[in-house]
């Protein structure tokens, strides 16, 4: 290949099978370059005129409008300058199919071109640019610049390659044109290399940028101007760059009109839409279901509380309808095109959606977390069910851009919150998450990472957003409103309804001796027709109880496709008017799942699952009914998976609740006398922290355990290998399985791991022996 090459000839992707003109031309350096420039100005804004994302994007990073002409000038650059490093010897022998032909990262190779000396002077020039901003965005816009691995060789073989400086002059002349500047002709060196002669300067210039970097980091804060201007253009630019990218697939007909429908300003929602697309309908399924009672006093009062707010109030009380009443209320105090409701698992979002979301016209609502697609399929299986004619599922290959459409979200936490971590994929759904207002469900499972996570994302960033839960501890809530959430109802006091859900009679706690008593409360249970849940803290005892009982059992450690058909065994089995019903489970029913039972019987947990498991029993009381669930509480052989610290209050909980009618008011009082104290410390997010260093999935968003692992079973290998040749989802496969019964197998490849199939069963899930 030459010397000199034009950016117009030189690859930024590989041609592929892609046989769409525009595609192709768009898979150049000089048309990608070009093509995510036209996507940050659709999104953006360009020449002082900034979209209306614009102005929620600044809003959302706590930039002013004034701040808008300096992220336009940045997010331009950026886009035109970010693929300069493409135009090497060793990326092009790479996107033309030789395997580790790359000697450095082409975006690490952008960063170091733009740091030579001639084209700093010029980029500096530029009014309104931050050079520092720019580089930093162009080097860490991947996610692969931690600070120790950035800017180094990644072929150990090979030191020398070119540069090709006549298309780094074509983008710089296309930038000039873009931004009425005079056209820059630079000398770069053609030759580079990470050898001892240092041709092209490399060693020199890497060497003098990481200590730059490393200069302008110690001054950085997260609250500071520049770091924040940082997050914005980078964000913007990795938006614009999925973008760009998925145009070049030649999947879209019309991509730029695709591009300004998504955030066009009659996106924006309409006052009354969340009450005539969810809550009406929700309203009529429960009326239907005899289960509609009208209206709470403290729902309707839901209506004028502040953009921030956490809403602390039973089980049962009817929470989420007041949240999608809150969302509604909203819509008439700040505009927004998007609406989110977070839940902590796939299994509570799923079921958010179920009862919420899909209420909404197909092309506005979405589910979302890592095997939703699955999930989709034959969810509304009854014809007679009006959503069962609506396709919800998103366009796969559209990566992240896929949901950039819709408006009506359920998710777990990781997909939008993710990108605090610096999740690339979290990170493309930022222009969702900036113009939206967001609803967190039960915030009181958290773990402590991801409620560190949680503080930092409300102290950092600005949105309309509600968090909820039934009962939470009151370092939390005092934590929460330090974050500047407004505590309601505060004082269930406020209102006689809501006062009388709470605090009536609605268990008698009884403590028995042993797991032997547990199995005849639950036979005896059964007999005279009542509803039993019975909740243990291992997979283990789960199976072993399930088999003892003859019960259905529901865990964690199932094929997908498997727990899926019980997961809804369960909750239709509580759906029925009467018993007998007997479902043994582990912790995964404390959160959202809409069961009722008659008695609980469970073991001994930290106070806040208890009071969660609870939850379970009674669920749908009413003052005045008159009905007692039933609760058993024992303790097991050993406290694992819970730690001596975590059940710590526990002991001191039960003896203050067994023997007494309690009400759920009451265990909120208990919760703060007997819950441990817990300070959740502020924790390192990437994506605030990091400065021009931006590492991917530095960490994780929650606690890792380590523990368990994602498997299929060696029985489902031959399955596996078809779905993957005819490219099907194989969701359905997987399953969560101990680290040590999973291992490498030569057939599959790296991921998954296979586990052995004489461990598993459809009714009891992966057993260990």
């Amino acid at each position: 290949m030459k010397d000199n090459i034009g950016a117009a000839e030189l690859w930024a992707k590989s041609k592929g099978n892609i046989n769409v003109e525009e595609a192709l031309q768009a898979r150049t350096i000089l048309g990608h370059s070009e093509t995510v420039f036209t996507a940050f100005c659709r999104l953006f804004g360009s020449n002082n005129r900034p979209t209306r994302l614009a102005d929620s994007w600044l809003h959302f990073f706590g930039l002013d409008n004034s701040s808008a002409s300096g992220f336009l000038i940045n997010g331009m650059a950026v886009s035109l300058l970010h693929d300069l490093g493409k135009a090497n010897s060793g990326f092009q022998d790479a996107v033309n199919g030789r395997r580790d032909a790359q000697l450095i990262r082409h975006e690490h190779l952008s960063g170091l071109i733009l740091s030579s000396p001639a084209l700093e002077s010029w980029l500096k020039s530029i009014n309104n640019l931050n050079y520092e901003v720019v580089i930093s965005a162009v080097v860490g816009h991947h996610f692969k610049a931690a600070r120790e691995e950035c800017f180094k060789p990644l072929n150990a073989d090979r030191k020398n390659f070119i540069v090709y400086t006549e298309a780094v002059n074509d983008l710089l002349s296309l930038l000039a044109d873009k931004m009425d500047l005079e056209k820059p002709v630079f000398d770069l060196p053609t030759h580079w290399s990470f050898g001892s002669d240092g041709l092209g300067g490399l060693e020199d210039l890497r060497e003098k940028l990481k200590h730059r970097l490393q200069l302008w980091s110690r001054h950085l804060k997260p609250e500071d101007f520049e770091s924040r201007m940082l997050m914005a253009v980078r964000s913007a630019l990795i938006a614009s760059d999925s973008a760009g990218s998925c145009f070049a697939s030649g999947r879209l007909t019309n991509p730029y009109s695709w591009l300004d429908d998504a955030f066009a300003q009659t996106r924006q929602l309409k006052t009354g839409y969340v009450k005539e697309n969810i809550i009406d309908p929700r309203m009529e399924q429960l009326r239907l279901a005899g289960k509609w009672k009208g209206w709470h006093d403290f729902q309707d009062a839901v209506s004028s509380l502040p953009e921030r707010t956490l809403l602390l109030a039973p089980c049962g009380s009817g929470k989420t309808m007041a949240a999608w009443r809150w969302l509604d209320a909203r819509l008439t105090f700040r505009p927004a095109s998007r609406l989110i409701f977070l839940y902590p698992t796939r299994a509570t979002a799923t079921e958010g959606f179920k009862d919420y979301v899909a209420w909404a016209p197909e092309s506005d609502g979405a589910l979302m977390h890592g095997t939703a697609a699955y999930e989709l399929e034959g969810m509304f299986d009854n014809p007679a069910d009006s959503r069962a004619v609506k396709e919800f599922a998103a366009e796969e290959k559209l990566f992240a851009m896929a949901y950039w459409q819709r408006s009506v979200f359920s998710a777990t936490v990781d997909q939008f919150l993710g990108f605090m971590q610096n999740s690339y994929r979290s990170a493309c759904l930022l222009p969702v998450l900036t113009d939206s207002i967001l609803v967190i469900d039960e915030v009181h499972s958290f773990d402590r990472s991801l409620f560190a996570m949680l503080k930092k994302f409300l102290k950092t960033f600005n949105l309309p957003v509600l968090c909820m839960t039934a009962s939470l501890q009151p370092e939390r809530v005092n934590d929460l409103v330090e974050c500047g959430l407004t505590l309601f109802p505060g004082d269930s006091n406020r209102f006689a309804d809501l006062d009388a859900i709470a605090s009536m009679p609605r268990y008698r706690v009884e403590l028995i001796e042993s797991r032997q008593q547990g199995l005849a409360v639950a036979r005896k249970g059964s007999e005279i027709g009542q509803k039993v849940l019975y909740v243990v803290n291992t997979v283990a005892r789960c199976q072993e109880l399930a088999l003892e009982l003859g019960a259905l059992c529901y865990h964690s450690r199932f094929k997908l496709e498997d727990r899926k058909i019980q997961h809804n065994k369960a909750i239709d089995a509580f759906k029925t008017e009467s018993g007998p019903v007997i479902v043994v489970t582990t912790q995964v029913c404390e959160m959202s799942l809409d069961l009722d039972a008659d008695i609980l019987i469970t073991e001994v947990a930290p106070v806040p699952a208890l009071i969660q498991r609870m939850g379970r029993c009674n669920r749908h009381a009413r003052p005045g009914s008159g009905r007692i669930g039933s609760v058993f509480v024992y303790e097991p052989e050993s406290s694992l998976p819970y730690s001596t610290e975590e059940i710590k209050g526990s002991a001191g909980f039960l003896s203050a609740a067994q023997n007494r009618d309690i009400s759920q008011a009451c265990l909120q009082e208990l919760l703060e006398i007997h819950g441990i104290s817990e300070v959740v410390m502020d924790r390192y997010a990437s994506f605030v922290d990091c400065g021009p260093w931006a590492g991917s999935r530095e960490l994780s968003l929650r606690d890792e355990t380590g523990y368990n692992v994602s498997a299929i079973l060696d029985g489902d290998i031959e399955r596996y290998l078809e779905y993957k040749k005819n490219r099907i989802p194989a969701d359905g496969l997987y399953l969560q399985v101990p680290a040590k019964n999973a291992d490498y197998n030569s057939r599959v490849g790296p991921r998954p791991l296979v586990a052995p199939s004489s461990c598993y069963s459809k009714e009891l899930g992966f057993r260990v022996q």
